[in-house]
């Protein structure tokens, strides 16, 4: 027991002691309130969150007005370094459930099981009902700690991630008339070295970390 504990001792101490970077993200036209970005009009707040593991394009929309706002996902999207990544893609999931059901004949206990699936298209068009939010969270910023410039400061002509959050709205669920925009830009501003044990004492909702695996 005692060799037993001393090994997940061991393996913890030298996960905690992996090289880390902890990296900082500036925007240009997104300001910080409450250590977070937000950019708001008069329609939408957005609240940025980049804190995790490789980073995250994670982001809450909240819909300030009276009557419901529609989003068109196949036009909305990050845009890492220019290259569009749409928020939509049409296809189709499958979602599975499992249940199982136990019964007793004549004393002898028989479990059954099964597997549902159902198939979930996903929609091209979003809507935020009215003083209500949704969050979106999905893509990464780095693929690993090698995507990761070695530490020192950046700008955004000169960093090697520069990224952004294009979003198409409208009060018409079918887009017709005036629509709006959005397109929030940033960067990686700054990188510091580290170890993944002291990771959580540089947290904040504007940078993330990146283990070297």
């Amino acid at each position: 027991m005692k060799k037993i504990i001393f090994f997940l001792f061991a393996i913890a101490f030298i996960y905690s002691c992996s090289p880390a970077k902890i990296v900082s993200i500036s925007s240009e036209n997104v300001p910080v309130q409450n250590n977070q970005y937000v950019f708001e009009n008069d329609t939408i707040k957005i609240t940025y969150s980049f804190w995790a593991d490789k980073g995250i394009m994670k982001f809450n929309i909240y819909n300030k007005i009276n009557e419901p706002l529609y989003f068109d996902w196949k036009n909305s999207a990050y845009i890492p370094n220019s290259e569009m990544v749409s928020y939509w893609q049409d296809e189709t999931n499958s979602v599975g459930s499992y249940a199982s059901s136990t019964t007793w004949f004549y004393g002898v206990q028989a479990t059954s099981s099964k597997m549902a699936a159902k198939s979930i298209h996903k929609e091209r068009i979003g809507v935020i009902p009215p003083h209500s939010l949704i969050t979106r969270m999905d893509y990464k910023l780095a693929k690993s700690y090698y995507d990761i410039p070695n530490p020192g400061s950046f700008t955004k002509n000169n960093s090697n991630l520069f990224f952004r959050n294009y979003l198409m709205y409208c009060t018409n669920e079918k887009f017709e008339g005036v629509h709006g925009t959005v397109d929030n830009a940033f960067y990686i501003s700054n990188v510091q070295k580290t170890t993944f044990g002291k990771k959580d004492q540089f947290k904040s909702e504007t940078k993330f970390y990146v283990k070297k695996q």
